[in-house]
C-alpha cells in the first residue's frame, strides 16, 4: 500500500509552471550554477547582478527580485539565512538582509530539468561494458564475508548502477528506433548508407549479449537460496550502518530495505535467467530491428529503381525505327535518341568481319546481344534436359580399376616365397603402390595383440621381428629405413 503522505502536493515544483515561470526558472538556474561552483549562499544584490547580465532582465528592479525571492522561499525552493553582519543604518535594520541557499529538493528538481533539456541531444548507445562489470560484481559476491560493511555497501551500489545502466541503455536505444524521428529517417534515401553501419552495430551487440547473458545467468544460478539470503542480509546490515535522519526512520523501514534488495536481486534473475528472460526479449526485439532495417532499405532501393527500367521506352523506339520507310528518317531519330544530348557508349565482345576503321556502322552486319536485368533476385533460366546414359563409361571405368587391382595383386604375390615375405631380403626396388600394401600389412599386425593379420586377399599371416635390428627397404622413389621383420603366411590362405 502507498502511504498517504507520498501523494501530497509538491510545492517545490510550482516554480516550473507558475505564471511568472521565466523569472523563477532563471533565478533558480542562477542559484544552481553557482551551487556547482561551491558558492552555496548569495544575497539579493549578488543575485540581481547575475540576473541583470542577461538582456531580458536588464531593467529588473530590486523590489521585484525581493518579491520573487520571498515566493521561492514560500515554495521551499530557497532557504533564507539571516545575514550575521550588524546593520550600519536604520534602513538596513528595517530591511533585514538575508543570504539565500537552495534546498535539497530544489537541487534535485533543477538537475532533473537540465537532464530533460539535454534528453533530445543525448545519443543512446548499446555497450557491452555493463555486462563485463556485472560479471565482475558477481565474482566479488562470493567474497563478501571478507569485506567490511562499508565495502559491501559500495559493492551493492556498483551492482545496482551497472544493472540500471544496462537496462536504461537498451530501452533508450530501442525507444529512439521506434520513435517518430527514426520513422522519418527510414524513409530517406540516406538511410541506405546508414543501414549498413546500424546492422553491423546491432549484430556486434547481439554477439556480446549472447556471450555475456549465458555467463551471468550461470553465475546467478550458482548461488543457492541460502547463499542469496546471506548476501542480501549483508547488504541490509550495510545499509543500516548509514546514518539516517529521524524523518526517514518510518515504521517498518528496516524490513522495507530488505524487500527492496530482494526486488533488485529478483530483477537480475528475471533479466538473465529463464526461458522468457528479459535478455531473450531484448534479443528478439533487436533481431526485429535488424529485419525492419534491411526491409526498409530494400524498399527504398526498389523505389529508387522504379524509373530505371526503360524496357517500354526501348520497345517504342524500336517500333518507330521499324516503321520508317527511309534511312534518312532513321538517321534523324537516331540523332535525337543517341546524339550529343544523350550520349551512351555500348561495348561488347563481338567478332567483326573486318578491322577497317573507316567502315561505317551501317555497313556492319547486325549482332545480337542478350541483356540481363540488373536485379539481385534475377537468376538465368536453366534449360531442363534429361540425364545422359553413362553406363558404358561406368563399365569401362570399373573394368579399368579391376585390371589395376589384378596387376597389383600379381606384383605383390611375386615377392612372397615359401610362405614368407622377408622385407630385408628384397633386392629389387619396390614401387610406391606395392610398398603401401606391405606397410599396411605390417601396421595391421602391430596393432593386433597376437601380431596376426589378414590381407585384403584373404590370407592370414603372422609378424615376426628380428630383435631391435633395422633394415633398408629400397624403393623406386627412395630408401625407407624400418624395423627388420618377416611376414609368415599360413598355408590355409584362400583367394
Amino acid at each position: 500500500m502507498m502511504q498517504a503522505d507520498l501523494l501530497e502536493n509538491i510545492s517545490e515544483t510550482k516554480y516550473l509552471s507558475a505564471d511568472n515561470y521565466t523569472v523563477y526558472r532563471t533565478v533558480m538556474r542562477i542559484f544552481y550554477l553557482e551551487h556547482q561552483k561551491m558558492h552555496y549562499q548569495m544575497d539579493r544584490n549578488a543575485v540581481l547582478g547575475l540576473l541583470r547580465q542577461q538582456s531580458l532582465f536588464a531593467q529588473y528592479s530590486p523590489e521585484q527580485l525581493a518579491i520573487d525571492l520571498q515566493q521561492l522561499v514560500k515554495w521551499k525552493n530557497l532557504i533564507p539565512i539571516q545575514d550575521p553582519r550588524k546593520p550600519r543604518t536604520i534602513a538596513e535594520f528595517k530591511n533585514r538582509q538575508f543570504q539565500y541557499m537552495m534546498s535539497q529538493p530544489a537541487i534535485e528538481i533543477e538537475r532533473m530539468t537540465i537532464t530533460l533539456e539535454n534528453l533530445s541531444s543525448r545519443t543512446a548507445a548499446l555497450s557491452a561494458s555493463p555486462f563485463r562489470r556485472i560479471r565482475e560484481d558477481l565474482y566479488r559476491a562470493e567474497q563478501l564475508d571478507g569485506l567490511s560493511l562499508r565495502e559491501v555497501q559500495d559493492w551493492w551500489e556498483d551492482l545496482q548502477e551497472d544493472f540500471q545502466r544496462l537496462s536504461q541503455s537498451h530501452q533508450d536505444y530501442l525507444r529512439e528506433f521506434y520513435g517518430p524521428g527514426m520513422e522519418m529517417q527510414m524513409k530517406a534515401v540516406e538511410f541506405i548508407t546508414y543501414k549498413q553501419n546500424l546492422v553491423r552495430y546491432l549484430e556486434e551487440f547481439i554477439q556480446d549479449l549472447q556471450h555475456s547473458v549465458a555467463q551471468i545467468g550461470a553465475q546467478l544460478e550458482r548461488f543457492s537460496p541460502e547463499e542469496t539470503a546471506h548476501i542480501l542480509e549483508l547488504v541490509r546490515r550495510s545499509a543500516l550502518e548509514i546514518p539516517r535522519p529521524q524523518s526517514e526512520q518510518t515504521p517498518g523501514w528496516e524490513e522495507e530495505l530488505l524487500t527492496r534488495c530482494e526486488g533488485v536481486w529478483r530483477s537480475l534473475l528475471d533479466w538473465f535467467t529463464g526461458s522468457n528472460s528479459t535478455a531473450r526479449q531484448v534479443l528478439n526485439v533487436t533481431n526485429e530491428v535488424i529485419r525492419r532495417t534491411v526491409q526498409n532499405a530494400a524498399l527504398l532501393v526498389q523505389m529508387e529503381n522504379m524509373g530505371v527500367s526503360n524496357k517500354a521506352e526501348l520497345r517504342h523506339l524500336l517500333t518507330l525505327f521499324a516503321g520508317f520507310q527511309s534511312v534518312d528518317e532513321a538517321h534523324r531519330l537516331s540523332a535525337l535518341v543517341f546524339g550529343v544530348q544523350q550520349v551512351r557508349h555500348f561495348a561488347f565482345t563481338a567478332v567483326r568481319e573486318t578491322e577497317r576503321v573507316d567502315l561505317s556502322t551501317y555497313d556492319e552486319a547486325p549482332v545480337s546481344h542478350l541483356l540481363q536485368p540488373r536485379t539481385r533476385s534475377y537468376r538465368p533460366r536453366m534449360d531442363r534436359s534429361g540425364f545422359a546414359d553413362k553406363s558404358h563409361e561406368k563399365a569401362a571405368q570399373r573394368q579399368k580399376i579391376l585390371e589395376e587391382e589384378r596387376a597389383l595383386r600379381q606384383k605383390v604375390m611375386g615377392y612372397i616365397h615359401g610362405g614368407k615375405l622377408d622385407l630385408a631380403a628384397l633386392d629389387s626396388p619396390l614401387s610406391p603402390d606395392v610398398r603401401a600394401v606391405f606397410l599396411s600389412w605390417v601396421a595391421a599386425a602391430n596393432l593386433s595383440p597376437d601380431h596376426r593379420g589378414r590381407t585384403q586377399y584373404g590370407q592370414a599371416y603372422t609378424l615376426e621381428r628380428r630383435g631391435d635390428r633395422t633394415c633398408r627397404l629400397v624403393c623406386t622413389d627412395g630408401t625407407l629405413t624400418m624395423p627388420d621383420c618377416v611376414l609368415i603366411f599360413e598355408e590355409a590362405g584362400h583367394e
